[in-house]
């Protein structure tokens, strides 16, 4: 059952609560997820495999809340930000959230927005959690990042497509980043087979997801720097009162290798470096949703 929290200004923020293990966890989604990360009748989750008997968040072992970020279309809702959309103002509303509800963490989670998300969170709330874990997501996003969500908002603001086509050609080529080029190389063998692919996602998430939301999430990418008005990144990090732990992802298009590797540099100069590994996979970003023995042996690393 998805549950809601009202803000005195208005934001809701919509969460599901699964298992009931002695772990306490706080999972944050990417771009298009939302609080179902489990699977349920009815529903696959975007990590179930993470949910089954022997898995790190098996409900016998964690209880986890599972929020849907703000400007996303899972049943947050609320006034757009003044300043404009970014991962701090997606983090302030859970903040105020879990400060309202007296939640504490054993762990943090999130993978490549959420754990964007997740780094401004532990920032602002430094005491709250014990450990922090983020998968392809760097401190800051960088040019390469800015340039392809350009890319897709160009599309969805296409005045001569209506929401359904514009998400769905937007998402086709949000797809490609989502990839490399050995993981599509290996599985196409024609174009019609990857066309059919990608013309499959992009009518996938059109049947599931709003304009407005892609729009706000691009955006909150696009303004993520945990370093800004903080000094510089060591410094941001120095406030977290938690280890963090890094998982990057080896063919990452969409966020750079050099990105992680600011960030764990950084991490260690604030004393806050747990561990920090790579994926090894041909299947680029998205290997996050796909690589579950090698993300399992990481979150070993991460929860109690």
């Amino acid at each position: 059952m998805t549950r809601e929290h009202l803000s005195p200004e208005g934001a809701r923020t919509a969460f599901r609560v699964t298992g009931h293990g002695p772990a306490r966890v706080l999972l944050l989604h990417a771009l298009t997820g939302g609080p179902d990360a489990a699977d349920a009748p009815g529903v696959k989750g975007w990590w179930g495999p993470m949910f089954e008997p022997g898995a790190p968040l098996d409900p016998d072992a964690a209880t986890v809340w599972t929020p849907n970020l703000a400007g996303s279309c899972y049943g947050a809702q609320g006034p757009e930000p003044r300043g404009g959309w970014s991962t701090r103002y997606q983090a302030e509303v859970l903040a105020r959230w879990i400060r309202d509800e007296g939640l504490t963490f054993d762990a943090l989670l999130g993978g490549s927005l959420g754990g964007m998300v997740a780094l401004e969170l532990a920032i602002l709330e430094p005491g709250r959690f014990k450990a922090v874990g983020v998968i392809g997501c760097g401190g800051r996003s960088d040019a390469w990042l800015w340039g392809a969500n350009e890319a897709q908002r160009a599309i969805l603001a296409s005045p001569t497509l209506g929401d359904d086509e514009a998400i769905a050609l937007a998402r086709r080529v949000a797809m490609l980043t989502f990839r490399s080029p050995d993981g599509l190389g290996g599985r196409f063998s024609t174009p019609a087979e990857l066309q059919a692919w990608l013309a499959f996602h992009g009518r996938a998430l059109a049947g599931r997801f709003t304009r407005q939301a892609y729009l706000a999430l691009l955006e909150a990418m696009d303004n993520h720097d945990i370093g800004r008005g903080r000094g510089a990144m060591p410094e941001a990090l120095a406030r977290m009162g938690a280890t963090l732990h890094v998982l990057g992802l080896e063919g990452d298009l969409l966020m750079s290798r050099s990105c992680l590797e600011e960030l764990i540099e950084a991490a260690g100069k604030a004393g806050r470096l747990g561990e920090a590994r790579w994926v090894r996979t041909p299947h680029g970003h998205d290997a996050f949703l796909i690589e579950w023995d090698q993300v399992k042996a990481w979150m070993k690393e991460v929860l109690p």
